[in-house]
């Protein structure tokens, strides 16, 4: 079912991350047991003070009344103290249990049964959304029937039934307002997460990975593209994001025929596009437009929506127009099941708008400190040959006449040439650190890797120690954090190999959520060695928002740990 406003839409939804929010509010929990309490309380007393007819009432079910009263006291007064019963699912799930000791006790025929059982699926409808809110109701109205027909046979049937339709279309009712307010928390949920994008620190792209993965994640699709054209040379890039995909999607050009065929006209259009269950008929499935001059859905072309989700390889997909920076483009969201509705379409479009904005202002004040870092790296770059390379220069041309004074028998040669080719191997590191400062930043992992590689490649060299390089599958980096991440690596080699006696060393990577953690680990022997703070990873790590730590290992080694945000 479809609706055409933007709260209401008929994708299912992730229950847990919003029900967990609801639970934490404690001013909503106690109001909660607040209601529970007084409920049960009222059913007690109305059977014991006001119970129909001339028959006492259902000793059984007042006692299990009067249990579930107290526990619900203790629940209420003492909130820290919570049993696992009042927690979760099964919080509301034992009201409902319950709800068959209060229609024995007091009597189906009674209206408070059902207000009693209507609180039951309104908590779990208002926590947990429309799945929860249905089964709590299905089970309400088999529990009220059969304890209605087990406890008063007498009744009449159609009485119950007409009560029973009753709760049961009360019930779904409810169950979809707390669809709505779930949905509506959500939503609002990601257009604020949309405002706290990445690190800006690590740049445009890894930013966009990670809105675009929000964007999908959310309507739980397939995959999330993102197609925006070049003002200036007319070209287009994509980006896409898909479900386990890496950290970090680049945008690759694409052909402008394909281009072409993903911006269908006209370009200020939403879309909506769900295949038919049949090949040979229009069951089940829709293509549509929203916007223009009337701003409201109408038909659009079949077959070029079919094409494009062909080409997409999806069932159903929703896109929406994105203007980006001095960019236009589409956003698409594709998936293979069909619950995607109007709402969706219509909310994406809303995302496009407004929750894009935050990684716009972070493209231009990307590019603008990119050129004023380029104009300081060049000058860094000057300064650097005028003062540390030319003296180093100066310094091995000393250390190679003294080299040619002193014969070969002289017991310093030997170190005297390893002098030499440290003097060399560090004039080298330092010109590929000016050029690298004059140019732009390497790109891609695979670069990252082989520098890393080089790095310990010379510390083996130049001070024996062997260094292995583990970096997981999924540590997708980028030019920016890459070229941080390796200054770091380098930093903690180089402390190892002047600092410690240690012939063997090992760097670890791993991305885990949003997090980037490095653990630079070397065997410190028999003894541990006093307690330190490496003050200048510290100083990078918090540079990127992160935190650098030192702690032993059971197997007499040292860990150097740096965690970044991602």
């Amino acid at each position: 079912m479809e609706r055409q406003g933007m709260v209401i839409a008929d994708s299912p939804l992730d229950k847990d991350a919003a029900s967990s929010v609801a639970q934490s509010d404690v001013a909503y929990s106690q109001l909660v047991a607040r209601i529970r309490l007084v409920l049960t309380v009222s059913a007690v007393l109305v059977a014991v003070l006001d119970h129909p007819g001339p028959e006492r009432a259902n000793l059984t079910a007042l006692l299990v009344l009067s249990v579930y009263a107290a526990l619900c006291a203790a629940v209420y007064l003492f909130p820290r103290c919570q049993p696992r019963w009042s927690r979760g699912k099964l919080r509301h799930r034992l009201d409902v249990a319950v709800s068959v000791a209060v229609v024995a006790a007091v009597g189906p025929a009674e209206i408070f049964p059902l207000v009693f059982l209507l609180f039951a699926i309104v908590v779990a409808s208002l926590r947990y959304g429309l799945a929860e809110g249905v089964r709590v109701t299905i089970a309400t109205v088999f529990l009220y029937y059969l304890a209605a027909i087990v406890t008063l046979p007498d009744v009449t049937p159609a009485r119950l039934l007409l009560r029973a339709a009753v709760l049961l279309a009360f019930g779904r009712v409810i169950a979809q307002l707390g669809e709505m307010h779930i949905l509506a928390a959500r939503r609002q949920a990601l257009l604020r997460e949309m405002n706290q994008v990445a690190n800006p620190r690590f740049g445009i792209d890894r930013s966009m990975t990670a809105a675009l993965e929000r964007v999908r994640a959310f309507f739980l699709a397939d995959s999330c593209l993102l197609l925006l054209d070049d003002h200036d040379s007319g070209a287009h890039a994509l980006r896409t994001v898909r479900a386990c995909g890496p950290a970090l999607a680049a945008a690759d050009p694409i052909d402008p025929a394909l281009a072409r065929a993903m911006l269908p006209a006209p370009h200020t259009q939403v879309l909506l596009y769900m295949r038919p269950w049949c090949r040979w008929g229009a069951l089940g499935g829709c293509a549509l437009g929203h916007g223009g001059a009337r701003a409201a859905w109408a038909p659009h072309d079949p077959a070029r929506l079919r094409q494009l989700a062909d080409l997409l390889g999806a069932t159903a997909f929703i896109s929406a127009p994105v203007s980006f920076g001095r960019g236009k483009g589409r956003i698409y969201v594709a998936a293979r099941t069909r619950h995607l509705g109007r709402g969706d379409a219509l909310f994406l479009a809303r995302i496009a708008e407004q929750g894009l904005r935050a990684i716009d202002r972070i493209d231009l004040l990307d590019r603008i400190a990119s050129d004023a870092a380029g104009l300081e790296r060049k000058k860094i770059a000057l300064d650097l040959h005028d003062t540390a390379i030319q003296s180093y220069i100066g310094l091995q041309l000393g250390l190679v006449a003294l080299c040619r004074k002193a014969a070969p028998s002289n017991p310093l040669a030997a170190d005297l040439d390893k002098l030499v080719s440290m003097a060399a191997d560090v004039i080298a590191q330092l010109r590929d650190e000016a050029r690298r400062a004059c140019g732009a930043a390497p790109a891609g992992d695979t670069m990252f890797l082989a520098a890393l590689r080089r790095q310990a490649a010379r510390a083996q060299a130049t001070y024996g120690v062997k260094v292995r390089i583990d970096a997981g599958a999924n540590v997708a980096l980028g030019d920016r954090l890459g070229a941080e991440v390796l200054q770091i690596v380098r930093e903690g080699i180089s402390n190892i190999c002047r600092h410690t006696e240690a012939t063997k060393a090992s760097v670890a990577l791993r991305c885990s959520g949003t997090m980037l953690r490095i653990d630079i680990i070397n065997p410190h022997g028999a003894h541990a060695p006093p307690a330190f703070q490496p003050r200048s990873l510290s100083e990078r790590a918090s540079a990127l928002g992160g935190a650098a730590c030192v702690r032993q290992d059971g197997a007499n080694g040292t860990i150097v740990s740096v965690e970044i945000p991602l």
